[in-house]
């Protein structure tokens, strides 16, 4: 009798241990996928900030500077303590890719997020300014 017992409470304990612990695993998963959705969206919304040209005043400008907004907003509630360092440099600097140090400071944000959204996964400065910011840019 008792060893029936013991094992429906084994049962039980074991039931409940791996729903908290699957719980658990969706909610990091979901965060993850917030981060690197807000990420993502932010440079998308910086291509076609670069793509708009003279037409920032129009109702399309307006409307990408509020989604640009939104991820911006996001990440500062999704995005992981060295994103948002990496990011506020980069505001600080003006947010533009005139200077080498503004794309320096873009290209460590875009590696900061990297690093975030997929874990140990770098690759060399250079190479990531080549392919944000064309090659005449990459030092």
């Amino acid at each position: 009798m008792s060893t029936g017992i013991f094992s429906l409470i084994g049962l039980v304990v074991g039931a409940v241990l791996q729903f908290l612990f699957s719980r658990h695993l969706d909610n990091k998963k979901h965060q993850r996928d917030l981060r690197a959705k807000a990420y993502a969206d932010y440079l998308q919304c910086v291509s076609e900030h670069a793509n708009l040209g003279h037409q920032r005043n129009s109702a399309e400008g307006r409307q990408l500077r509020a989604k640009t907004s939104d991820s911006k907003c996001r990440i500062s509630l999704y995005g992981a303590p060295a994103v948002i360092s990496a990011f506020a440099k980069f505001e600080r600097l003006g947010a533009t890719m005139n200077t080498n140090e503004q794309c320096g400071a873009f290209t460590n944000m875009v590696a900061a997020m990297r690093k975030d959204a997929l874990g140990n996964s770098s690759v060399a400065p250079a190479d990531l300014e080549a392919v944000l910011l064309g090659s005449r840019h990459a030092t």
